[in-house]
């Protein structure tokens, strides 16, 4: 599509076999330098390594996206961005009972979903902006929709995702900023299916309309998609790629 002299960073990409690391090698299989962060650098070198391998261009900077003063340093450090995809979510202590919730865990999870996102896109948008355009995609979920056990922490920070993705829209459109949402419903991304486990992942698979789960890499053609010129009228907007979840719950 086409992203030759452009740089997309890309949070939450910083181990194999999930949609952060399926997104950057979709966006450098196109010419894309792509920019990843995650929390460990060994997991982050070996996305790095296998996108060289594949002829691309990538570079991890490491960044805890928990802590303001390390995002604050990340947008210094990652310079001009044309495209960023706020993918990285906490949500390991944060789906639970709300009576079992820790106070301390709920925050943290606020911190990384919606501060650091919100830190992150106006930080790069500026930038965007003053360049004559760029785009930001907002990696949700179905859950910021539908309502789920367990999640309300998860769903309520996911609904928040998309209130900015939509206001956004509207504030950056003058400036040729698009900021576009994607919601994944079921994916068979390694760290899911580990948190949530494989028996119960095999019951949604059954319940999709497509009887399967869906894959990062499907997610990632979505978002680079998205991103793209191809998609210049495209703002505001959550898309659901969830194989149907979503038309069969309605």
């Amino acid at each position: 599509m086409g992203w030759n002299g452009k740089t997309v960073l890309i949070t939450g990409a910083g181990s194999r076999g999930g949609i952060g690391a399926a997104t950057a090698h979709a966006f450098a299989r196109d010419g894309a330098t792509v920019l990843i962060t995650g929390r460990n650098q060994e997991r982050g070198d070996e996305v790095v390594a296998d996108i060289v391998a594949a002829g691309g261009r990538a570079r991890f900077l490491l960044a805890d996206l928990g802590d303001p003063a390390d995002v604050d340093r990340l947008v210094k450090e990652a310079g001009d961005v044309d495209v960023l995809v706020n993918n990285a979510a906490s949500y390991r202590d944060s789906i639970a009972p709300s009576f079992d919730q820790s106070l301390a865990a709920n925050v943290e999870s606020w911190d990384v979903n919606i501060r650091a996102a919100f830190a992150l896109t106006t930080g790069f948008a500026r930038g965007m902006a003053a360049r004559g355009g760029g785009a930001v995609v907002n990696v949700s979920s179905i859950a910021g929709t539908r309502h789920m056990p367990f999640m309300s922490t998860y769903g309520a920070q996911k609904a928040a995702i998309d209130s900015y993705t939509r206001s956004w829209a509207v504030e950056w459109g003058p400036a040729n900023v698009r900021v576009i949402g994607i919601a994944p419903g079921n994916v068979s991304s390694e760290n899911v299916v580990e948190f949530i486990g494989p028996e119960r992942f095999r019951t949604m698979a059954e319940s999709s309309p497509l009887g399967r789960l869906g894959t990062p890499e499907e997610i990632a053609d979505v978002i680079a998609f998205v991103a793209s010129d191809r998609a210049s009228f495209l703002t505001g907007q959550t898309i659901f790629v969830d194989g149907g979840h979503m038309a069969k719950a309605v």
